[in-house]
């Protein structure tokens, strides 16, 4: 069979079928009522393994469920965008790279609550992994006045209010009022009035301003301090193309929940400058989508979502993500997680990277050299360590819960004629019928 045919053959059966494409271009069934195993997935190969081009790309080109896709260099959006259109989706692009080809996204659109608005704070601290400081105090002190500041926009704006006002808000803040006036700034000002407005309007005190209060409990020096934190976290996104990118939302993070939607995550793999939007928007879209889920009747998404997260030990840190991936299948969200070693997740994610493997079903293993990983791939295949250390290249181990690890080779898309994807015989319905 001519091989082009034969691969539009296996993604129009994946597609039909909902299963998955393994490396070897073998299938593999995502119905966990079925299989009793979640439809989360992790993919271990070093650089150039083929992670992307045969674990990715085929497992998106299967086109049956909405897609939230990790895209480090933005070579996925470029390939298979139109693809995707005409395969009926609704497309969107988050291009931090290019900011100003970007869709918009609004962060604060999401908040429902002051809950909400704290684990929001919370989120961009964590942001990258980490806090803004090696001492806890400060990440507590930003937290809090960003609280305070999220919550003024949002009362102050409601679902209008977004992340370029914030900014704004921000950059207000004069810490030499503080020196050299009366001990006050125009801040303390505008939440004084803000308080006064809101009270007289809703009948109950503003969160926003009992939070400032409490940051303005501070001496001066801590406040300049913590400013000068804030101004550091926030200092990347306070460009024209990023306060454009931030000004409103078109994203509609929801909607991948309801119709079939793919959402391209463009964000640089050299340049770490705009992570911290790029890890809010997962941690974000993961909760919300959850969230919708749960406000239905069975607690499931209409429409499953799969969150492709290639270069997940380098570029994707979502803050709470081993508990997410504990949790997300009954909602019908799941996970494909590409990473480069077990050193590379530990990296990341300390102790809590052994919960997110552990909540992989389905491991692909396709090379590499770092020891820990090779360990375990050696226990959990029954083979010896120095056999797996030496696997052959174009060779991999698929290790699935209840069933032995099997070895095959990797089918990569380079021995492929992909012209069909530009043909018009990529619709789903032309998909469907054939």
């Amino acid at each position: 069979m001519n091989e082009s045919k034969k691969l539009l053959d296996t993604i129009m059966q994946a597609h039909n079928t909902q299963q998955m494409i393994l490396p070897d271009g073998s299938l593999s069934s995502l119905n966990s009522i079925v299989t009793r195993r979640n439809g989360n997935v992790m993919y271990l190969a070093m650089s150039g393994g083929g992670k992307t081009r045969s674990g990715v790309i085929p497992n998106i080109l299967t086109a049956f469920w909405s897609y939230v896709i990790s895209d480090p260099k933005g070579t996925l959006y470029k390939n298979y965008a139109n693809y995707f259109r005409r395969c009926g989706y609704k497309v969107r692009h988050l291009d931090l790279i290019h900011p100003e080809n970007s869709d918009k996204y609004n962060p604060l659109k999401y908040l429902k609550s002051t809950d909400e608005i704290v684990k929001f704070a919370h989120l961009l601290v964590y942001a990258n992994g980490g806090g803004c400081s090696t001492d806890p105090f400060w990440d507590r002190a930003t937290e809090l006045l960003l609280s305070a500041l999220i919550a003024f926009v949002h009362e102050h704006d409601g679902n209008e209010g977004t992340f370029s006002q914030l900014i704004e808000l921000t950059r207000s803040i004069d810490a030499n009022e503080l020196d050299n006036g009366d001990g006050t700034c125009e801040l303390d000002r505008v939440m004084e009035e803000h308080g006064r407005k809101y009270r007289e309007d809703n009948g109950k005190e503003s969160w926003a301003h009992r939070q400032w209060l409490k940051f303005r409990s501070t001496p001066v020096r801590t406040f300049n301090c913590v400013l000068i934190t804030l101004h550091a976290l926030l200092t990347t996104l306070d460009t024209e193309e990023m306060q454009s990118l931030l000004s409103c939302d078109e994203i509609d993070i929801t909607s991948a929940g309801r119709e079939k939607t793919v959402i391209f995550v463009e964000v640089s793999d050299t340049d770490r400058s705009k992570d911290i939007i790029a890890n809010t928007f997962y941690g974000q879209a993961m909760n919300r989508l959850c969230e919708f889920a749960d406000s239905l009747p069975e607690s499931r998404l209409p429409v499953p979502v799969r969150f492709i997260l290639d270069d997940f030990g380098t570029n994707v840190r979502i803050e709470g993500f081993q508990n997410m991936i504990s949790n997300i299948r009954s909602r019908n969200i799941s996970t494909i997680i590409a990473i480069q070693s077990l050193a590379q997740l530990d990296a990341g994610y300390g102790a809590n990277s052994q919960t997110i493997v552990d909540n992989c079903d389905t491991m692909l293993y396709m090379g590499g050299r770092d020891s820990s990983t090779v360990e375990l791939i050696s226990k959990l295949s029954n083979k010896p360590f120095n056999k797996i250390m030496d696997m052959p290249i174009g060779m991999f181990y698929k290790i699935q819960r209840g069933q032995p690890a099997e070895y095959g080779r990797i089918v990569d898309l380079n021995e492929y004629d992909l012209s069909f994807l530009q043909s018009g015989k990529s619709n789903e319905k032309d998909m469907v019928s054939a």
